[in-house]
């Protein structure tokens, strides 16, 4: 195996990743088991008053807390880091659009920043160092 590259780019990759990777696996967390129902019932009453069709509400609400939990781990260990980056932006831009109907513009912005992680972590995706990805492609070298 190579010596692990440690210039800039790469620490501030890995750093960034185990961040996004942590903040998503502990929305899924909070949101999975107890808090599943509540988290859905709240949606609903968030969404109620927008043009959002009532069904699409109740499939995001089911899909957010184990989405974010998957793809967190995901993120997290390295494992298809380019696809899962790529999701959890989709996932994200869907979240923006729902606030952006709300006019929650301060969560918008703050969501505009998550956007700016992933672009900078799929724009360096290639550098990623101590995740499954970099290892599997170690052991291929």
């Amino acid at each position: 195996m190579n010596a692990v590259e440690t210039n800039g780019i790469t620490l501030a990759s890995l750093v960034l990743r185990i961040a996004i990777g942590a903040n998503l696996l502990g929305h899924g967390i909070v949101r999975m088991g107890s808090k599943y129902e509540p988290f859905r019932i709240w949606l609903h009453t968030l969404f109620a008053e927008t043009q959002i069709p009532n069904f699409f509400v109740s499939l995001m609400g089911y899909l957010i807390p184990p989405m974010e939990l998957l793809l967190g781990v995901l993120i997290l260990i390295g494992w298809q880091t380019k696809w899962s980056l790529f999701v959890a932006s989709i996932l994200m831009c869907s979240l923006i659009f729902g606030m952006c109907l709300l006019e929650k513009w301060e969560i918008v912005g703050i969501q505009m920043v998550y956007m700016l992680c992933y672009y900078l972590l799929l724009s360096s995706v290639d550098k990623q160092i101590l995740s499954v990805d970099w290892i599997l492609k170690m052991r291929n070298l």
